[in-house]
């Protein structure tokens, strides 16, 4: 080409850049109000603790042993999440010629599987042994098939409301109102001061006609940990696992001295969210996507190594003050963390798991409760004119001394034992009795009206005829691995085949997952009382919940962001304005999916995974379209 053509070649090249900066600075001074219910979603929903006394599903009735349930944190969520859905889809229907003017081939592939993934929720939920409880979710998590629906009408919406660069700052700025709101309820938290259980903070989340009708607020309210207002620290994790790499990635390229100030805070206040959760999820989630910036970058952090080791630096200087701060409980966690990732390589013990227990076996027999121990010493407690008459196997009267309405037994051989009256039914009118093992009450038993003992789960309101160990895949000798994450999965791994194509329906798996496996639970949890209402994965969640299909067209939307990410952000000598924002929505991504391999979908976080899911995708459709711009963060 002669030098002629090539400097007219490149003054072509730079008028188009010079268009496409002044269109793209026109459209970054525009207000899009459009955008105005994404915003508010984002900053909005996370943040709302409002307490709603519900009438529970009937079908949830029995296994939580009540007919009513106070609900702070998941229900008022979940009710804003139908209500800007509601605004959504009206607004899209409304407005469709303005609104669907973008067009495009992945565009087109994204609206395909969503529409799938909405299409075998609701046959999911339709088919549903639980219907009712499939449409609307459960009393504690209040995500059925109804709020999934919207989940991805938030992704749908904000893929065509998002015009411009000023959109995402936008979305920086909700993002950082949450931080901020949570980090500062954190910090109260985390120091054994919860602000919720002030009168003050009642106050702002009771209404009034309610007060005199709560009288236990049940929070997780302990010094050393943080959950702000996501329900559990867990769903904290998760959160500070999408926010740790957007502020840290933004932080990075920001320019003026303004936005470091504030997008360094920003980063330091969402480490602090995940640090002080002490949730090894979201742990893992920051981890991986930190791997994925580091690929992304490479060129880049090779290129500028001081910066990048100085910025690494001052994060682990950081950190480690706030570590010491904290007198070590930070990190407290992560040890925990390694070694549940070791143990999962490592062979599993032969013997049997049951001999760990105190006790080998306990039955109900007409009018006895028999206990056995390890060592075969078995205990008969007889009811013998409104007493309970205890003798060993060699029919030998067993000491007792009672003391504050519980029998406890003095002979050497059950110390461990103990018995206790307890209120039992759904109107707590009945009574029954309470064996408890280590000063911790274990295994439950009601009385009929000839006296017959039965055993039954904590309410007394489900009988358990056997004690066999449900079927179960993998984790054998591992049941304690990640919190006990090890035994839900070896307990809901057989539950695919038989949910595969649609699903037992969304938010039904406290249902179907085998309760009464008292022996499971008292292994892995060192409790036989604890309610399984998770998965603890939100891959395992979407299989059993919407179905395989289900789970493929989510994957699909999944692994087509991700590829078209990684062809647009990784591996570049230079970066501009744009695509530092789309690289940023796209390791929050990142970070959440990882995160979710040990957390569930909740209505406390899903809306922000969502969202930025669907700014991401917005943001890499106009970095297709758009030449790149030289503009400064």
């Amino acid at each position: 080409m002669s030098s002629k053509k090539k400097a007219a070649a490149a003054k072509k090249i730079n008028a188009n850049q010079k268009a496409a900066s002044a269109t793209s600075s026109v459209l970054s001074a525009e207000k899009n109000r459009f955008l105005l219910p994404i915003l508010f979603a984002l900053a909005v929903i996370p943040l709302t603790v409002h307490m709603v006394i519900l009438r529970v599903d009937p079908n949830e009735t029995l296994c939580l042993g009540s007919t009513l349930y106070a609900d702070l944190f998941s229900q008022s969520k979940a009710q804003l999440i139908l209500l800007t859905g509601a605004v959504l889809l009206l607004l899209s229907i409304f407005q469709y010629k303005t609104f669907f003017k973008k067009r495009s081939g992945i565009l087109t592939a994204y609206l395909a599987a969503g529409g799938v993934f909405v299409l075998f929720t609701l046959i999911s939920a339709a088919f549903s042994q639980y219907s009712s409880l499939a449409f609307w979710g459960s009393h504690d998590r209040a995500e059925g098939a109804l709020v999934l629906c919207c989940y991805f009408l938030l992704l749908f919406y904000a893929m065509y409301a998002y015009k411009s660069e000023r959109d995402s700052r936008n979305i920086i700025i909700a993002l950082g109102i949450v931080v901020t709101v949570s980090s500062a309820v954190g910090l109260f938290q985390y120091f054994g001061h919860d602000l919720l259980m002030t009168d003050f903070g009642k106050a702002l989340a009771i209404a009034p006609w309610d007060r005199s009708r709560v009288t236990d607020m049940g929070l997780l309210s302990s010094s050393g940990r943080l959950y702000g207002t996501f329900y559990h620290w867990d769903y904290a994790g998760s959160f500070a696992a999408v926010t740790v790499p957007i502020f840290l990635l933004l932080a990075l390229h920001a320019k003026n001295l303004r936005a470091r100030l504030a997008l360094w805070g920003m980063e330091l206040l969402s480490v602090w969210i995940l640090l002080g959760s002490t949730s090894r999820a979201g742990i893992v989630g920051v981890f991986f996507a930190l791997i994925f910036g580091i690929i992304f970058f490479g060129r880049m952090i090779k290129k500028h190594w001081k910066i990048s080791c100085s910025a690494f630096l001052l994060l682990i200087a950081a950190t480690t003050g706030i570590n010491l701060f904290s007198h070590g409980v930070l990190f407290s966690r992560i040890p925990s963390l390694l070694q549940d990732a070791a143990g999962i390589f490592q062979s599993s013990s032969e013997t049997d798991s049951r001999s760990q227990l105190p006790i080998k076996g306990i039955s109900a027999k007409d009018h006895s409760i028999v206990i056995v121990m390890q060592n075969n010493d078995t205990l008969n407690a007889t009811l013998k004119d409104s007493m309970l008459l205890l003798k060993d196997n060699s029919n030998q009267t067993v000491s007792v001394e009672t003391k504050n309405g519980e029998s406890r037994i003095t002979d050497p051989r059950f110390q461990q034992i103990a018995f206790g009256m307890t209120k039992m039914g759904l109107s707590k009118d009945s009574m029954g009795i309470a064996v408890s093992i280590e000063g911790q009450p274990q295994f439950f038993f009601r009385m009929d009206e000839e006296n017959h003992f039965h055993m039954t789960n904590a309410s007394g309101t489900i009988d358990i005829d056997s004690l066999e160990t449900p079927p179960t895949f993998g984790f054998k000798g591992k049941e304690k691995l990640g919190s006990a994450r090890g035994y839900i999965w070896s307990r809901a791994l057989p539950m695919v085949p038989q949910h595969l194509l649609l699903g037992a329906g969304p938010d039904t798996f406290e249902l179907y997952f085998p309760q009464n496996d008292l022996w499971g639970k008292y292994l892995a949890y060192g409790t036989a009382n604890m309610q399984v209402d998770k998965p603890h994965n939100l891959y395992l969640q979407i299989l059993l919940g919407e179905g395989g299909i289900a789970l493929l067209a989510f994957l699909t939307i999944i692994i087509l962001y991700l590829v078209d990410s990684f062809r647009l952000y990784a591996l570049k000598k230079k970066y501009y304005k744009n695509q530092i924002y789309g690289a940023a929505f796209c390791l929050g991504i990142v970070g959440y999916l990882f995160a979710g391999l040990f957390n569930d979908s909740v209505v406390s976080v899903a809306p922000v995974f969502w969202i930025i899911l669907g700014v991401g995708i917005a943001v890499n459709f106009q970095n297709h379209k758009q030449l790149p711009r030289k503009d400064s963060l």
